[in-house]
């Protein structure tokens, strides 16, 4: 089973969908303007090469016949446009790390060097590389590359926050192709001065195998709403506070420069290449939110993720899900971010009762065998917590090189 994953902007001519011998269904991400209002989803049964340009309009429209009506409302009735003059929009530094994946990052920096943004720089954050293929590919391309030796993805953050010269900061992932208009979306949510930190929509780049089905349709994906929100940290309950996966993703997030000043940097001992395998993300938006500030999702936003593609790569993932949100939670308790008996009772009752262990007996379409993977990590995360830790503490030792010497600045045609 496959699905053949598109966009569709609305406004333009809609053609026939082409070469579908080996899809089931083709789901479409429908834009308005560019603004994305929803998926559609076409069913190819029985099996055909082309689904008709007509089925795909009438399909657009009973689906999200709402959306479409609201958002044609909006230019009849004079809506303000949100389009905002090129000098007027703010500089932003767009950080990316990576670690000995030069493959896939060579098609994350063909979109970065591909958006429609006027004032931006692109830095490449080799977060400990066992080669140089990574600075070599870089060298050709009008971007910075900055090596840091301290392994571990917040360790990366961490020196691209240095590094930056912007007072925004964006960060995405080697393995997400971000669209077009990715940084004027995060211009727009930024446009309210209370907003310290901004994600956006994460849609799947391809659905090719079951794993990544099961991964986004069964699972939830990462980010999947399709409307605004705003954050205030000040007006959310704890348990709120504490489900800080619905705020922010790492491979689609953006902050003032400021916000780190005031909270600190992301903690070193979460994330990939440490125990834990995850969670600075989540665990950063959730110490601004508790810190009584306030955070922005913003569809427009939208980046593109490949998903793990096997089922061993998903099962490994899930478990890492599991492991890194116990350590999550750890770190709250330690940095006290919220009462420590409501960090016990939300763990106790709402993510290992309700979130694991009732799926255990009501699994729905996800299989089994995949919470069962999560719970083992959840019950693994206080041991990868303290292994983090100390590891941290070891690596925070290390008197690392000259911050903003340690590599050549790269720029287009070589080195400076």
């Amino acid at each position: 089973m496959a699905i053949k994953v598109m966009e569709i902007e609305f406004t333009e001519q809609i053609n026939p969908i082409r070469q579908l011998e080996q899809y089931e269904a083709v789901r479409i991400l429908v834009r308005y303007r560019g603004r994305p209002l929803g998926w559609a989803s076409v069913s190819n049964n029985p099996w055909e090469q082309t689904i008709s340009a007509e089925r795909v309009r009438q399909t657009i429209v009973d689906q999200l016949g709402k959306e479409l009506v609201r958002s044609t409302l909006g230019e009849q009735f004079g809506a303000v446009s949100e389009a905002v003059a090129d000098r007027h929009l703010p500089s932003i530094s767009v950080v990316i790390c990576t670690r000995d994946r030069t493959d896939l990052l060579k098609g994350a920096l063909e979109a970065l060097l591909a958006l429609d943004y006027p004032h931006r720089e692109i830095i490449v954050i080799d977060n400990a590389p066992a080669n140089s293929s990574t600075a070599e590919f870089v060298a050709r391309l009008p971007v910075r590359y900055v090596k840091e030796e301290r392994p571990g993805l917040d360790w990366a953050r961490n020196r691209g926050i240095a590094e930056a010269r912007h007072e925004i900061i964006a960060f995405t992932d080697d393995d997400v192709w971000p669209d077009r208009g990715w940084l004027r979306g995060i211009a727009a949510a930024f446009a309210d001065p209370e907003i310290m930190a901004v994600s956006g929509l994460v849609a799947p780049a391809e659905l090719e195998t079951e794993a990544q089905i099961q991964f986004e349709l069964r699972y939830g994906g990462m980010l999947q709403y399709l409307d605004s929100f705003k954050f205030d940290g000040s007006k959310l309950s704890t348990r709120e506070l504490l489900w800080a996966s619905k705020y922010g993703v790492g491979a689609n997030m953006a902050f003032r420069r400021q916000v780190f000043e005031a909270v600190g940097n992301f903690d070193v001992a979460l994330d990939v290449g440490t125990a834990t395998c995850g969670a600075g993300d989540i665990e950063m938006f959730h110490r601004i939110l508790a810190k009584g500030y306030s955070t922005f999702y913003e569809p427009r936003a939208l980046v593109w993720h490949r998903h793990r593609r096997s089922a061993e790569a998903l099962s490994r993932q899930l478990q890492d899900n599991g492991r890194s949100f116990g350590a999550y939670l750890l770190t709250c308790d330690r940095n006290r971010t919220v009462p420590r008996w409501e960090i016990w009772k939300f763990a106790m009752f709402q993510w290992l009762g309700w979130w694991l262990v009732r799926r255990l007996g009501v699994p729905g379409l996800l299989p089994r065998k995949l919470v069962v993977r999560e719970l083992l990590g959840a019950l693994d995360s206080p041991f990868a917590y303290r292994k983090a830790q100390l590891q941290a503490q070891k690596l925070a030792e290390i008197e690392p090189e000259e911050q903003l010497q340690s590599e050549p600045e790269q720029v287009a045609g070589g080195v400076r």
